[in-house]
This record gives structure tokens, C-alpha cells and sequence, in this order.
């Protein structure tokens, strides 16, 4: 695939590693939909900064715990362009939790955002990708998905769910559209962490050093433009840090 020309949704492309995703596909060519739930300004500054690399982009805002909200974000990305090529599945729910203190509400909200919320537009989009005879659906996991920490218990449950979701729609799906999913480790700090916490996880890696959303995007790039052969798959993005 090359993405000129092309057009794709990225979920939670406002700002981070989502922002980096939607303006490295709008760098090669591609129209986004900016999808964001509460970040509006930051949402219209990424739109913006996609048009400056002279490509369009409209931003739609949509609640991925509410089904209805899924449904209507998948109509309204096929609306905007006509079609949609590619789907990025970005966003997600992220904190600590902990096991005394975890409600069942914590919990389902994690999979509606983390779990549902991709099913309901992978499926959406990627039946309406078959039909177009092809597209590509990239989801953003978490090494934490395949190594869970215990105080992140139903945040990397979700993620787990979503590489088996990402191989069995491969298998859904396939010839005509091509799923994989990217896993991070840390690429960003929190607000509250500072450099003693980015020094401890750097040392934590076998290239010594973190990892920022830059290194997220050029491998989401090479998924969707480096080989059609490759679906199914999962791409550990983590300098390392899962193999020590």
C-alpha cells in the first residue's frame, strides 16, 4: 500500500503517540480523521498541523465506551472522504489500578474503551475495506498485553484481548485486509514521573534509553507501506526492556 492519496481514522490523534501516527501518515501522503473524546483544542491543532503538510483532515470527537458513539465515528469517517483505507486503533484507557480496590465498573470501562470500542470499528470498517478489495487496520497494543504488571491488571487484560482480536479478524478478514498491532513499551512519561523515573527505565532496556512516539509511527509506516505480505502479527516496540 502507499499511502498517498489514501484516507484513514487514527483513534486518539490529538495529541501523543496518536498526533505522531496521524502526522507521520499525513507526511506520506495520506487525509486523516482525527478522532478525540475530551481533547478538543489539541484535536483542531493536530488537524491543523496536518493541512500545513497539504493534506485534509476533519476532526470528530466520540465517546469509545458508548457503542452508539463507535458506530456513528465509523459512519461519519466514511462520509467525510467516501471511503476509508486505513483504521488506527489508538486510543485507549490508561492508569494504575489495584487489585483490593478495583471495581467491576473500572473494569468493564477498560474493555468498552480498550477492547469493544476497536472490535466495533474494525468490524465496521474492515467489512467496508473487504468490499472496497482491500485496506489495512493497525492496533496500538502494549508489551503489557503479552507481560501483564499487576498494578495495571484490567489495562493489560484489554491489551491481551486486542492481539487476539488482532489475529482473528486477521484471519476474518484476510485476503483482502491486513491486521496487525504495534506494542509499545515507554515512549512517554506521565506528568507526575520525572527524570529519575525516565533514567530508571532507560537503564530497564537493552538500548538504554526510551523510547518516544516517533518510534510508534515509523513502525506503524512500515505495517502499512513496507510489505502486504505481514497480518497477524504483533510488533514489540520496547528497545529490549521485554526480553530482560
Amino acid at each position: 500500500m502507499e499511502l498517498r492519496g489514501r484516507t484513514a481514522l487514527v483513534t486518539g490523534a490529538a495529541r501523543r503517540v496518536g498526533r505522531a501516527i496521524a502526522l507521520a501518515m499525513a507526511d506520506r501522503g495520506a487525509d486523516l480523521v482525527i478522532h478525540y473524546k475530551s481533547s478538543e483544542s489539541e484535536a483542531h491543532e493536530t488537524v491543523e498541523a496536518v493541512e500545513r503538510l497539504g493534506r485534509r483532515a476533519f476532526a470528530i470527537r466520540a465517546d469509545l465506551a458508548e457503542p452508539a458513539e463507535v458506530e456513528e465515528l465509523a459512519d461519519r469517517a466514511v462520509q467525510t472522504f467516501g471511503r476509508i483505507d486505513v483504521l488506527i486503533n489508538n486510543a485507549a484507557l490508561y492508569h494504575r489500578t489495584f487489585l483490593e480496590t478495583l471495581a467491576l465498573a473500572d473494569w468493564e470501562q477498560f474493555l468498552r474503551i480498550n477492547l469493544t470500542g476497536p472490535f466495533l470499528l474494525s468490524q465496521r470498517l474492515g467489512l467496508l475495506m473487504r468490499r472496497q478489495g482491500g485496506g489495512k487496520i493497525v492496533n496500538v497494543v502494549d508489551i503489557m498485553g503479552m507481560k501483564p504488571w499487576a498494578d495495571f491488571l484490567p489495562y493489560g487484560v484489554s491489551k491481551g484481548a486486542l492481539i487476539a482480536l488482532t489475529q482473528g479478524l486477521a484471519k476474518a478478514l484476510a485476503p483482502e485486509v491486513q491486521i496487525n498491532a504495534v506494542a509499545p513499551g515507554a515512549v512517554l512519561l506521565t506528568e507526575a514521573e520525572g527524570e529519575k523515573e525516565r533514567e530508571a527505565i532507560a537503564r530497564s532496556t537493552l538500548l538504554k534509553r526510551m523510547g518516544d512516539p516517533t518510534d510508534v509511527a515509523k513502525t506503524v509506516l512500515f505495517l502499512l507501506e513496507g510489505s502486504d505480505f505481514i497480518t497477524g502479527q504483533v510488533v514489540v516496540v520496547d528497545g529490549g526492556r521485554s526480553l530482560k
